[in-house]
């Protein structure tokens, strides 16, 4: 059955934007050489991310999702046991949308289902080798995306293959790594000022060839960073360094809080734009209040020399990002893994922000997925939503057909281009793509 959304306008629309080659804004994909293999090839690559909480949320036994993920013993019918009762009740959630457009598409089953699991199964053996991921990014039309790799270095990682990455700088600066930062940079660290010329010393290093610099403090911490001096955080520094010392979790927080506000000053001198994890957090169970982008404001403030990312459109406080995005030059707003926690919501939001906030300002997409076929799967809903609000947009009288196009162009590519300064950093990261972390 048809869609009623589905116009001629629609389809006119929706067929543009396919054509475009999309920039991702945030990804956590795997490297090549750490593909599965062999059987450990199963569905439960699926259930490694995303989908799994929305199963745990129904009702899923966590060391029940524990098994269908990791183990080795378990046959292709014994995983869909485990999930099926879960699966059906969260069957409605674009979580697991996003799982059955990727494995129609990329594998041609329809449903995790009894009678296709096996033949899903061999599918993914046969298909998941090396030179996948750039498979899936030309079956969803991505030319690149922006990496937030996991390991092994702490601060950046540039060895992913060039065609499919360019990657972030990620803090782990505000956590206060000492001993591998000292490995790292092969510095000695024995006091905060040695702390902050090992800082020095990476972004000298790799912020020209970086994408941005990703902060994800907001699972475990408020998005508020207060204004610290240097003087009131060294003894609590000096207290970290001691053998039989450790300050209470108030000192730490004041010093993540200058470390913090450090780093928006080297990221606004290399001109290097911040990418802050806002709104939802990911996995069952965190602090919502943490990750309201609002709490940033003095930062923004303060740095207007440094351009600042707001990931996950801060649902559920967009609204409140609408405003800080129209009121601030330095932010901008990323729909990057938005689509599929909540794509009605998202199109909302979007349509309020084509009302309201300048449209060089958002960044349409990113899969933000461990496993390529999510992002595929994501990157299909995302542009059958974008679609939507352009279409509606159009109908209402406020943009042309053509605008529409050219404002689907912006989200899905120019803007992501553009604000994070792309065909320069990309050049320079191709120099050092490839490199083999040790």
């Amino acid at each position: 059955m048809s869609q009623s959304y589905k116009t001629d306008l629609y389809r006119r629309i929706h067929e543009e934007l396919s054509r475009i080659p999309i920039i991702d804004c945030h990804e956590h994909l795997q490297r090549e050489r750490e593909l599965p293999v062999g059987d450990d090839i199963h569905i439960g690559r699926f259930f490694a991310h995303y989908a799994n909480c929305d199963l745990v949320s129904s009702g899923m036994p966590v060391e029940a999702m524990a098994n269908v993920q990791t183990d080795p013993s378990l046959s292709p019918s014994d995983r869909l046991k485990l999930i099926e009762p879960f699966y059906r009740r969260s069957w409605n959630t674009a979580y697991c949308e996003s799982l059955r457009i990727a494995i129609r598409d990329l594998y041609g089953i329809e449903d995790f289902a009894a009678d296709s699991i096996e033949n899903l199964t061999d599918a993914m053996k046969q298909r998941i080798k090396p030179g996948f991921t750039r498979k899936v990014f030309d079956r969803a039309n991505i030319e690149f995306a922006l990496q937030n790799p996991f390991g092994p270095h702490q601060i950046y990682n540039p060895d992913f293959e060039f065609e499919c990455f360019i990657c972030d700088m990620v803090d782990c600066f505000t956590g206060f790594p000492i001993k591998e930062l000292e490995r790292e940079s092969d510095s000695d660290i024995q006091c905060l000022d040695d702390y902050l010329k090992v800082i020095d010393f990476y972004f000298e290093r790799d912020a020209s060839t970086a994408s941005a610099f990703k902060v994800g403090r907001a699972y475990d911490r408020t998005l508020f960073w207060d204004d610290v001096p240097k003087s009131a955080v060294e003894r609590t520094f000096n207290r970290l360094l001691a053998f039989n010392d450790r300050p209470d979790r108030k000192d730490i927080q004041a010093l993540e809080d200058f470390i913090l506000h450090y780093l928006c000053q080297k990221c606004g001198d290399y001109a290097l734009r911040m990418k802050y994890h806002t709104g939802i957090q990911e996995g069952n169970g965190n602090f919502i209040t943490n990750s309201r982008a609002a709490l940033m404001a003095n930062l923004f403030m303060k740095y207007p020399k440094t351009g600042f990312d707001i990931y996950h459109i801060s649902y559920p406080y967009h609204e409140e990002l609408i405003t800080l995005a129209k009121n601030f030059p330095n932010v901008t707003i990323d729909f990057c893994w938005m689509w599929v926690i909540n794509p009605a919501a998202g199109r909302r939001a979007l349509s309020d922000m084509l009302d309201s906030v300048p449209a060089n300002k958002l960044h349409g997409f990113g899969g933000d997925y461990i496993f390529v076929e999510g992002t595929y799967g994501h990157s299909v809903i995302a542009r059958r939503e974008i679609a939507r609000v352009l279409c509606e947009k159009v109908a209402e009288g406020r943009f042309s057909e053509a605008y529409a196009l050219q404002i689907g162009n912006m989200l899905l590519r120019e803007n992501a281009l553009e604000n994070f300064n792309l065909k320069t950093r990309r050049e320079a990261f191709r120099k050092r793509a490839g490199e083999k972390s040790t």
